[in-house]
C-alpha cells in the first residue's frame, strides 16, 4: 500500500511543478523569440504576446498531465486489481489445500476403522471356524463312544 502511495504522489508533484516550468521557459522562449524576429516591435507587446502564449503552454502541460495521471490512475487500478485478484486466489488455495487435508485425515480415519472393522470380522470369524472345528470334533468323539 505505502508504495503505491510514494507511486502516485511522485508523479502527482511532478505534475505540478512540470506545469509552471513549461509556461516559465515557454514565456521567455517566446519573448526572446519575438524579440529577435520582430525587434521592432515594443517591449509591452512582445512581453504580452510571450504571456499569452505561455499561458495557452502552461493549460496544454495541463492537460497533458491530466491525461498523464489519468492513464496511471487507471494502470494502478488494474494492478490493485490484479493484486486483489491474486489475494483471493491465494485464499482459495489455501482454503482449498486445508480442505483437501482435512478430507485426507477423515478418509485415514475412516481407513483405519474399516481396518479395525475387518480384523473384527477376521476375528470372529476365525472364533467361529474355531468353534466349528470343536463342535465338529466333540460330535464324532461322542458318536463314536
Amino acid at each position: 500500500m505505502e508504495e503505491r502511495e510514494r507511486k502516485t504522489k511522485l508523479p502527482e508533484a511532478l505534475r505540478e511543478y512540470f506545469s509552471a516550468i513549461v509556461s516559465i521557459i515557454s514565456f521567455w522562449a517566446i519573448a526572446t523569440y519575438w524579440n529577435v524576429v520582430f525587434g521592432e516591435l515594443s517591449l509591452v507587446p512582445r512581453l504580452g504576446f510571450g504571456a499569452a502564449l505561455s499561458w495557452v503552454a502552461f493549460l496544454h502541460a495541463e492537460v497533458i498531465g491530466m491525461i498523464i495521471m489519468s492513464m496511471m490512475r487507471r494502470r494502478l487500478r488494474a494492478e490493485a486489481r490484479a493484486e486483489a485478484i491474486a489475494e483471493v486466489r491465494e485464499k482459495a488455495r489455501a482454503e482449498a489445500r486445508k480442505e483437501a487435508q482435512a478430507e485426507t485425515r477423515e478418509a485415514q480415519l475412516e481407513a483405519r476403522e474399516a481396518r479395525l472393522e475387518a480384523r473384527e470380522a477376521r476375528q470372529i470369524i476365525r472364533d467361529l471356524e474355531r468353534q466349528l472345528r470343536e463342535a465338529r470334533n466333540g460330535e464324532g468323539a461322542n458318536g463314536g463312544a
